[in-house]
């Protein structure tokens, strides 16, 4: 039987959860609303679609049709990264390869777009390490926790549901991994905002720390 492990991005290999929160809270500033992180933390793992729900929730600001608020956080986080790299979690890129050497089948699974995803992975210099990188954006506007991109990135792999084990950080991850029939192994990162992963099978802490539960 041939091992799969499908790994999520934000938090999980580029700890970009806390930049991608400033990104969001400049963005909605720009447009005259004040966000706090009790408010977005939700929308952490799953895609802006969901965030602009939680906006009107907690705020009664309605973003949900708007089409230009997306565009500005883009070029904010386009900015941004010109200037930066992507912040790598501690440990993430030598355990990646260590799993590599050891025959596992490899990709990405995430809510980014999939330029970011690439560019991400490449700065890590993990691009030769994963088979396939794969954006919730291929699989239409059901985002995490809706098991979708799971699901579609293990057909991808030609790999059952029951052979992939999934790499999470959040909440929202931890449900789609749930629901998609998969292993969930849960990556507590302190900067993804004290999330919920009480449904992964079993939680890691450092990242090097993965490799004993393989």
């Amino acid at each position: 039987m041939e091992h799969f492990i499908i790994f999520d991005m934000d938090g999980v290999l580029v700890n970009t959860e806390p930049l991608q929160y400033e990104l969001w809270k400049e963005t909605f500033a720009q447009r005259g609303l004040e966000i706090d992180y009790d408010h977005y933390k939700g929308c952490i793992g799953s895609n802006p679609k969901r965030l602009m729900q939680l906006i009107w929730e907690g705020y009664g600001v309605d973003f949900r049709e708007d089409t230009d608020i997306r565009p500005r956080y883009e070029a904010l986080k386009k900015a941004y990264l010109l200037e930066h790299p992507a912040p790598a979690i501690e440990g993430a890129a030598e355990t990646v390869r260590a799993l590599k050497e050891k025959g596992y089948r490899m990709a990405v699974a995430s809510s980014s777009p999939q330029a970011y995803i690439e560019k991400f992975i490449a700065q890590l210099g993990l691009t030769d390490c994963f088979e396939l990188l794969f954006s919730a954006d291929k699989v239409g506007g059901r985002a995490k926790p809706a098991p979708d991109v799971f699901l579609a990135t293990a057909a991808a792999l030609g790999a059952a549901p029951g052979d992939c084990v999934v790499i999470e950080d959040s909440h929202n991850g931890v449900l789609a991994a749930r629901a998609a029939g998969m292993r969930v192994l849960g990556f507590p990162n302190p900067d993804s905002g004290e999330q919920d992963l009480s449904q992964a099978e079993v939680l890691f802490f450092p990242f090097r720390e993965l490799l004993q539960h393989l």
